[in-house]
Parts: C-alpha cells; structure tokens; sequence
C-alpha cells in the first residue's frame, strides 16, 4: 500500500493551509475524497457547513475543496465547458481567489485553457505537472504561486515569518505555541505563520518581517526566495533541520539569535532547564534508556526531521542507524556525512527497534509487529484527535518523542533502578 500523498495533495494542502483561496479540483470525485479526508483530519477544528455552498453544486454540500467531478464524457471531449461553470459559481460562494488544482486524470486532457487569463476569472494555477511532483514540491510550488498573486503591505521591518510549517506537521497548532515558547523570550516576535491558517491581516503584513525562517525548507525554498526578491526579507535555513529533539532546538536558538542580533540565553536557559526535569524522571527508570543502547531505528520521511531526530537519538541513546528513507533531499549530504562513521544496525527488519514513519504506517505496525516501537513522525496521520499536544517541534515534541520510545513496546521490564545494591549477604538495617 502506498501512503505516500503527491504533488497534487501537496498543492491542496498548501492552498487550504494558507487560507486565501478556495481549491477547486479538477478531477473525478475519488481524487478529491481522499484529499478532502486527510485536511479533514489535518486541520482539527470543526467548520459547520455553509449555507452558501450549497448554492454550488461543484461543493457538493462541503464546505471545502470544490470539484468539477470528470467523468467518461469530459475526458472524451475536454474539460473547458465544466471547468468554466466551476470557476464561476466557486467564485460566488465566498468571492476569493479560486486555486486550479489539475489531477493527474484532468492533466491528460488535451483541452484549451488560454480563456482562463481572461480579466477577472483567471485563477491561480501551478506549472507543471502536480502528479509528477512530490508532496514537498506541490507544496512549495502552490504556496509561491498563491503568495506571489498577493500584494503584501509595505512597512517597518520587525519580528520573523515561520516558513514552511503548516498544518502537514503533527500537531501543529500546538507547535506553533513551541515556536514561540523557544523565540519570544529573546526577544523576538513571530508575525506570521503562513501555512497554519493564519490571520489575514498577519498575512498581508508577510513583507514587514526582518528575516524569513524555514522549518522545513524542503516545502518551501521557492517561496522563501520569491518573498526575498519581491519583500527583500532575507531567509534562514536552519543547519541542523527543524527544531526536533534538544541538539537541534538550541541549534535553531542560537542561529536564529546571531542572524537578529539577539542574546539566546534567556530561551536556552528554558530549554536547559526542561531538558534536565526530562533527564531526571528518565533516570528513575534507567533500565528502559539503557535497553535502547546499541538498538536500531528505522525512519521514513522529510530530511529536515529525520536529520535532527537521528543526530539526538543517536547522541543521547546510542541507537543504531538501519533504515534510512528520506522523502526529499534537502538534508541528505548532512545526513549521509552524520551516519558515515556510524556502524550500521542493517535493516532493521528483525528484532527490537523504533520505526520513525507515517500515521498509517506506525497504526498498521502497532497491530502486526509487537517487537518493534512506532513513532508517527509524518502525514498521514494514525491518530484523528489530538488533545494531548502531541507535536514533533520543540520541547513538547521531545517529551512525545520520548514517551512513545519508552512505552511503545509491550514487554515485561524489571522496574528495579541498577543502582541498587543485590550484593549476596547484604541485609537491611533499621
């Protein structure tokens, strides 16, 4: 079974994250399915069914991704008549921008677009080929292309833009509180998260932000430099990934101070300080921290949390690399330099270990493979209600990380600390 979304999910997710446009699918019913139920489960707040899109068919009684529903017919003698008639009654529902997502079905269709840049009903359209795209491309692409239609405020340069995080990321809406939590005591303020449906006023106010930060740059490297040369905002690629695990949480502290000229010790000093009420509580049942030691782990996903996560688990439990799949290659030379001196665990396949993948697949090993712990690390998700704040970024996301490597196995464990002393004749006293 292949789990993995495409260029084309990508783009819708990109589109819906950034909360500007209505995404019209242009396509066959099951195509918009399943992508309507994955940003269900991504965006995690309830939206009641507007009364306004039930004046259009093409919603289908949704209040989200609008579809033309191809069918035999369109694909015979083209698809312009109904894409016409989608665009014009999508548009009178909610009056925004109307972002033309093509499916692989509808981008074989030999049919004549040039009417779409008639004035006032052109839509906002990717390059290319979607299907043919990964899911970080379709996201970075949809996202440029969105934002570059837009005509940010001009004003005084302050606070920062969080790039690339969106509502693909496990949690995160409670991840964009971590962001903060490891920013705002330096000093700095974020003023936009893009692709976490933010405000629409922070986002006309995307170009007044001194510096650009991406947290995954995989999914957004073009709209980093397209804001550059239309705001002149510069943008930061983190060295060390996303900000998952503590290594790399101060990493991305101290990169972000120096590129703003700020002092990092007052968020470093928080970060320190839960690091150490972790380590304590992890100390009192040492025996599973030490069961880790030597073991391997698989991982599956983007290189900008794998290469993080593996520098931590590796550092702090001495963990094996086996499996390593990467879903792009933005981090793949630090990667391949950080595991170079690491002896390799193999596969994985067999025995204990901790398998770092997607919602489904982590769901689907749980049931089928005792032996191993899974961490959902990436979309899809397994889990449909989040109310713990599991998230991978910042310190909450090392407590997820952690409480999901130690309880992940069921197995008999000796709960007694090593400490203790068993010496043959010892006998208590008082």
């Amino acid at each position: 079974m292949n789990t993995e979304p495409d260029g084309m999910v990508g783009a819708a997710v990109a589109s819906e994250s950034l909360g500007m446009t209505d995404t019209l699918i242009n396509g066959a019913g099951g195509c918009r399915s399943r992508t309507q139920i994955m940003i269900h489960d991504l965006i995690p707040f309830y939206k009641p069914e507007n009364g306004s899109c039930c004046k259009s068919k093409f919603f289908s009684r949704q209040s989200r991704l609008p579809c033309t529903y191809l069918n035999g017919n369109d694909l015979i003698f083209g698809t312009a008549q109904k894409l016409s008639e989608g665009l014009k009654s999508v548009r009178s529902v909610n009056g925004r921008k109307t972002m033309l997502i093509d499916t692989l079905g509808a981008s074989l269709v030999c049919t004549d677009y040039t009417w779409l840049t008639e004035k006032n009903r052109e839509p906002v359209r990717v390059n290319g080929d979607l299907s043919a795209m990964s899911f970080c491309e379709g996201f970075d692409a949809a996202a440029e292309a969105i934002l570059s239609s837009m005509e940010p405020e001009r004003g005084e340069k302050t606070g920062v833009n969080i790039l690339g995080y969106g509502i693909s990321d496990l949690g995160w809406n409670y991840g964009c509180n971590e962001i903060r939590r490891l920013l705002e005591p330096m000093g700095v303020r974020i003023g936009c998260f893009p692709n976490c449906i933010p405000d629409p006023d922070s986002l006309k106010r995307i170009g007044n932000s001194s510096l650009n930060i991406m947290i995954h740059p995989e999914l957004c490297t073009r709209t980093a430099e397209m804001l550059e040369e239309k705001t002149g905002t510069p943008y930061m690629r983190p060295s060390m990934g996303a900000p998952v695990g503590y290594p790399s949480i101060r990493k991305f502290i101290e990169e972000t101070a120096d590129h703003l000229g700020k002092d990092p010790e007052p968020s470093l000093e928080i970060v320190n300080r839960e690091a150490e009420e972790v380590h304590s509580v992890l100390m009192n049942y040492d025996r599973i921290p030490l069961f880790l030691h030597a073991r391997p782990f698989t991982a599956k996903g983007s290189s900008s949390v794998i290469y993080p996560l593996s520098r931590w688990i590796t550092g702090a439990f001495g963990m094996l690399p086996g499996s390593i799949s990467l879903s792009d290659g933005e981090y793949r030379k630090e990667i391949d330099e950080y595991m170079k001196p690491l002896k390799s665990a193999g596969t994985g396949e067999d025995g204990f270990g901790v398998v770092f993948t997607d919602g489904l697949s982590a769901m689907h090993g749980r049931l089928y493979d005792l032996e191993k712990c899974y961490v959902e690390t990436e979309i899809p998700p397994g889990r449909q209600v989040n109310l713990l704040g599991r998230t991978l970024v910042g310190t909450a996301g090392c407590r997820y990380i952690l409480d999901e490597m130690m309880n992940g196995t069921i197995r008999f464990r000796c709960g007694q600390p090593t400490e203790i002393d068993l010496r043959p004749g010892y006998e208590e006293t008082g």
